[in-house]
């Protein structure tokens, strides 16, 4: 029965009109090679080209702020992940010290920077795949940023860092429970995941993103975490200090899911 003009739309036609069949979150495949094997790749030359060029951009002060390679003109404070910094340094005597995992060419750095200069100390490690760790030690290391290939590499020479910050980055993981296994072994007392939809099913979901060009064009596999899962894995060592919604929403079929966040502390 046709809707009337005013009459109640129901959510899930809304969804259904929102959905893209090109571009997004779509499949349910077996395991990561048989995504793979559809998809671009995350480390294509294109997606770095396309982030280095918004990064400098920022970084000769053209911009405020860059993510996945569009520009703004302001800053778009994550309140839930800065309060965070801020709580953990404050119990630290004003010490902040982190790996962000997966952290592009240092988004998230530069984003919350001008909220935490005032520190007595501040060390941002970056861990990312090779290509980005080259262009970030050319172009984009300063007195509290550096780039590490791996985790380890990170820690080594460094000291154990208050926290693990994953953001919108251990989805995009091959293995995230061999990384996460590898923090719950550590002595990092803070753990954030943050920027990553969870789904209500028993067990997770391998999908494949597909980026509309006006970001980069690129596809590759990407996971929704069962949320039960995830804190099952995590209980013995860590406790929730919070979690939140970012307020940005993915569509997963024609289910329309949050991207949320949660901090950890260890028990």
């Amino acid at each position: 029965m046709p809707f009337k003009k005013g009459e109640f739309v129901p959510e899930i036609l809304k969804r259904a009109i929102r959905y893209s069949f090109k571009y997004g979150w779509h499949g349910r495949y077996a395991n990561w090679q048989d995504a793979l094997q559809k998809t671009t790749g995350y480390n294509a030359q294109t997606v770095l080209h396309r982030v280095k060029a918004g990064a400098l951009q920022v970084k000769e002060g053209k911009y405020a702020y860059e993510r996945d390679g569009i520009t703004y003109s302001n800053i778009e404070v994550a309140y839930p992940l800065l309060a965070a910094l801020l709580w953990i340094a404050s119990q630290n005597d004003n010490r902040l010290s982190l790996v962000d995992y997966g952290g592009s060419l240092g988004t998230s750095y530069r984003q919350n920077l001008p909220f935490l200069k005032h520190l007595q100390t501040l060390e941002w490690r970056l861990v990312e795949q090779a290509m980005f760790v080259e262009e970030g030690r050319r172009n984009f290391e300063d007195e509290h940023l550096h780039f590490y290939y791996s985790l380890e590499e990170a820690c080594k020479n460094n000291g154990t860092p208050q926290l693990l910050l994953f953001s919108s980055s251990l989805q995009y993981m091959e293995r995230p429970y061999e990384l996460l296994t590898k923090v719950v072994e550590s002595n990092i007392p803070y753990l954030m995941i943050d920027r990553t939809a969870f789904i209500d099913e028993p067990e997770d979901r391998l999908t494949i993103q597909s980026v509309p060009p006006a970001f980069y064009d690129a596809s590759y596999p990407c996971w929704f975490f069962s949320e039960a899962k995830m804190n099952m894995f995590l209980q013995n060592a860590f406790e929730p200090v919070w979690g939140f919604t970012s307020g940005q929403k993915v569509q997963l079929g024609l289910q329309e899911l949050d991207y949320t966040g949660k901090l950890w502390r260890r028990k």
